[in-house]
Order: structure tokens, then C-alpha cells, then sequence
């Protein structure tokens, strides 16, 4: 039942900040990649996240 309340609050925000015709965050593609990315200091930071839209969310579940 919890997962079902921070799906909606988690849905909400990016209705509110990152939702046009598609998804700002990931292009609809559901994920993220940061591959490659540096801090300033040249620390590797980035990875592959899901995106806390729709379809990022449908994806952590299976699992993709």
C-alpha cells in the first residue's frame, strides 16, 4: 500500500516540474544515463537511473 502512495506523490512532482507532450527528464525512454559524467574535481559520477516518470517507474518494477 506504501508503494502506491509514493508512486502518486512521485508522479505528482513530475506532472508539476518535468511533464510536457514527453517526459523532460529522459525523453520518455524511462532511463537516465550519466555514463561518463565528471564532477569538476574529475570524480566519476555518472550511471544508468531510472527516471521518476511513468515509464522509469513501470521499469524499476520489472525490473529493465
Amino acid at each position: 500500500m506504501e508503494d502506491i502512495v509514493v508512486e502518486e506523490v512521485i508522479t505528482k512532482y513530475w506532472l508539476e516540474h518535468y511533464a510536457t507532450e514527453h517526459c523532460t527528464l529522459c525523453g520518455n525512454h524511462g532511463k537516465i544515463d550519466t555514463t561518463g559524467l565528471k564532477t569538476p574535481a574529475g570524480h566519476e559520477v555518472g550511471r544508468v537511473n531510472y527516471c521518476i516518470c511513468p515509464n522509469g517507474q513501470a521499469l524499476r518494477k520489472v525490473g529493465k
